[in-house]
């Protein structure tokens, strides 16, 4: 968390965010011992840890290895299974648990924000559990859900369009993965607030339960962006067109309380027993009868449903491309944290 640590990692003066145990590595204090996702594995006096992200001194965070770059060449890349077992400790972003038809998919993406490298390994994954479950319940990170497409390595980009795109299709892949996942129940689990794209993300599920207390952001407009992650299909389908189109457009944040209301949300469990609440409607959600009629429905829309999601990605295009998109400015203002000179008008009480 803020402001990080400060040090100096080969040459580069820097606050470290995202540290990790690490019980295997050893090695001298501030030796780079390996890589892994972007993060990079120090070594300490009684040990090793990992660190995540850096920040250098003025500028924004990053995944440790895009703050390094050539200054680690030659360091290993140690890889971990696609989803880790949590047999010892150390760095790791997906895992699952399983409890019995249920499989809970865990990303722990730093601040909720989805690389395409990351959206392809969670696609990966998802792709993996359908085989091996009857539900799947999207469980997030242990600060946020998911907050959508990576703006700060976007920003960091020499190819900003390109890489902006690439980001986009990867998360929409990801969703597709998870709509079309025909011969299973899927669940989100919202019991982290979420953001833009991730809100949409969890949509993408047959089912949506949260944790009391929760807020969500379902809109893009305050980053100079209209969105794809399939969201003209979900949320007019849970919450109806007039309602899904206000909430895109006053740009506000709600309470996942609201968000039942709605129908945006079908569930919210308290605090108190939240997993034990969300376990048992898990496996009541499962039925032949509901998996037939799933199966049904998306024969008879998927035409419409890819529809939807070119039709986001024709408008988004410019958004990405085109120099003059104010996409740009808003997201060099978010991912250097400037601050508005004055109060956006969407969260006025009285406009004047």
């Amino acid at each position: 968390s803020l402001p990080g640590v400060r040090d100096n990692i080969l040459g580069i003066e820097c606050y470290l965010f995202g540290v990790w145990r690490e019980d295997k590595f050893r090695g001298e204090p501030k030796e780079i011992l390996a890589k892994r996702d972007g993060a990079i594995c120090l070594g300490t006096v009684d040990g090793a840890v990992w660190i995540s992200h850096l920040k250098e001194v003025d500028r924004f965070k990053l995944p440790a290895t895009y703050v390094l770059k050539d200054k680690i060449k030659g360091i290993k890349e140690d890889r971990l299974s696609l989803l880790f077992d949590k047999s010892y400790s150390t760095f790791y972003e997906t895992s699952v648990e399983f409890r019995d038809n249920v499989a809970y998919l865990c990303f722990n993406f730093h601040n909720g924000a989805m690389s395409t490298a990351q959206c392809i390994r969670l696609k990966y994954a998802v792709e993996y559990l359908k085989t091996q479950c009857e539900v799947l319940v999207l469980v997030g990170g242990m600060d946020f859900f998911s907050n959508g497409i990576n703006l700060n390595i976007l920003e960091d980009s020499q190819k900003q369009g390109e890489d902006g795109w690439a980001n986009i299709n990867a998360m929409n892949d990801l969703i597709k993965s998870i709509i079309f996942a025909d011969e299973i129940v899927t669940i989100a689990s919202f019991t982290k607030n979420a953001g833009a794209g991730g809100v949409f993300l969890g949509l993408a599920c047959d089912f949506v339960v949260a944790k009391e207390g929760v807020v969500l952001n379902p809109h893009y407009k305050s980053l100079g962006l209209t969105g794809s992650e399939y969201h003209t299909y979900s949320l007019p389908k849970r919450v109806g067109e007039v309602e899904a189109q206000k909430l895109l457009d006053e740009s506000l944040p709600i309470s996942v309380e609201y968000a039942q209301k709605i129908e945006m949300v079908d569930e919210v469990f308290s605090h108190n027993s939240y997993y034990e609440k969300l376990h048992q409607f898990a496996i009541d959600r499962f039925d032949e009868e509901f998996i037939w009629d799933k199966q049904e429905y998306l024969e008879e829309n998927k035409k419409w449903i890819e529809e939807l999601k070119e039709r986001e990605l024709h408008i988004m295009y410019p958004e990405f491309w085109d120099r003059d998109s104010s996409f740009h400015k808003l997201r060099a203002d978010f991912v250097y944290k400037r601050c508005p000179l004055k109060t956006p008008k969407r969260l006025k009480l009285y406009n004047t």
